[in-house]
């Protein structure tokens, strides 16, 4: 009797346990649906009607629903002309004096615009691809101080070697201090340069010390440099300039630039904020060498140009970086698939692979973690396509 009761009263605790247990960290279950079309210009589809394993393409969901991947917003894929996959998942909004850089917790949608952070970088250099397609440009041989008539006293001690190109490609040779520091601290360069009442000045005041064109060094502010360029050749605003050429002609309207203070130029270098389906609108372009809706927005060749290898970046995460975009070759079940991307820290990325006739979106927090986003590409996206690569 003793002995039943006792069993009874363990069979208590460890539904008891096991409840508690579901509450804290539930098991949610998920069930795909292709995404909705809403009239903002995608076409969608199933996963099956694009030849994509939906057990594969499932997994992700459940294992950021179950916690095994965190704060990751968004993960959405366009497979032959189609959104076929779109999810979003609550997390932490970017909080740049915060700790983990995390701000408020909020639920993402395909409505509410994300900080696309260094994403940003590769829509600059379509731009400036879009500025020498207009003859505003004339070459990405021109030096940079072409373009920067309130700046030629600075046009000497080997800066005056600095071409459009060596801004595209993060080689101007110039001293800069970005990685490897804290973003907020007052030794990284970007903080200054931020900060500045004249950021170009304090860029191109910086000493030469490698040749332009020979050593990869990251440095946004090269990138903010375009920006001004693009400006100062089209004669109007970075922002009004993107939104004429590339925003509404793709039907984005619900995107923010950022503007540093005091100055008041554009941040070109990074934090246009913009929703992850436009974003894939964007790779969707450069998937399509330049082409949207029978336009031509940007000519193939800046596409094939700025996607390509220029110099190596000599860091693990890619293989090579192009104007402005990373190349890198992913690798699942023994095959190998080249592609190129938009990548924004703590896991904003727009990756192009142009052999699969795919894009693939993410959005994250993963600002002091590992953003998965590579995990998740090779494990589940890329061996869920039925096909041989190409």
């Amino acid at each position: 009797m003793a002995m039943r009761k006792n069993r009874l009263l363990m069979g208590i605790v460890v539904l008891f346990s096991l409840a508690g247990c579901e509450d804290e960290n539930p098991v949610a279950p998920y069930d795909y649906s292709p995404p909705p079309n809403v009239g903002d210009g995608w076409a969608t589809g199933s996963l099956q009607s694009v030849g994509m394993k939906e057990s594969y393409i499932s997994t992700i969901a459940r294992n950021v629903n179950n916690g095994e991947y965190t704060e990751v917003h968004a993960v959405l894929i366009v497979k032959d002309d189609k959104l076929v996959f779109e999810e979003y998942w609550p997390g932490h909004d970017f909080g740049f004096t915060n700790p983990q850089y995390h701000g408020a917790y909020v639920r993402f949608d395909r409505d509410r615009r994300h900080n696309t952070h260094s994403a940003t970088k590769s829509i600059t250099s379509a731009l400036v691809g879009i500025a020498i397609q207009r003859g505003s440009i004339q070459s990405v041989s021109d030096s940079v101080f072409a373009y920067l008539p309130n700046h030629q006293l600075l046009r000497n001690n080997g800066r005056e070697r600095i071409t459009i190109d060596h801004a595209l490609t993060m080689a101007s040779g110039l001293a800069w201090t970005e990685w490897g520091v804290a973003v907020t601290s007052s030794h990284n360069d970007m903080v200054q340069f931020n900060g500045s009442t004249d950021p170009i000045q304090y860029l191109l005041s910086k000493s030469i010390v490698a040749e332009p064109g020979t050593h990869f060094s990251y440095n946004g502010g090269t990138v903010d440099l375009l920006g001004v360029v693009i400006a100062n050749a089209e004669e109007t605003s970075l922002q009004a300039f993107s939104d004429r050429i590339l925003f509404k002609p793709l039907g984005i309207a619900n995107y923010a630039w950022q503007t540093l203070s005091p100055s008041g130029i554009t941040c070109a270098h990074g934090d246009i904020y913009i929703t992850p389906r436009d974003m894939a609108k964007f790779g969707y372009l450069f998937l399509k060498n330049g082409l949207w809706n029978g336009v031509q927005l940007i000519s193939s060749e800046w596409v094939q140009q700025s996607t390509r290898n220029h110099i190596s970046p000599g860091v693990s995460w890619a293989d090579g970086y192009g104007y402005l975009w990373w190349i890198k070759t992913y690798r699942s079940g023994g095959a190998e698939y080249n592609a190129f991307r938009a990548d924004g820290w703590g896991g904003q990325q727009i990756i192009v692979f142009p052999g699969l006739n795919m894009v693939v979106v993410f959005t994250g927090a993963n600002y002091m973690t590992e953003a998965p986003c590579d995990q998740i590409v090779e494990r589940y996206i890329l061996a869920s396509v039925q096909q041989q690569p190409s």
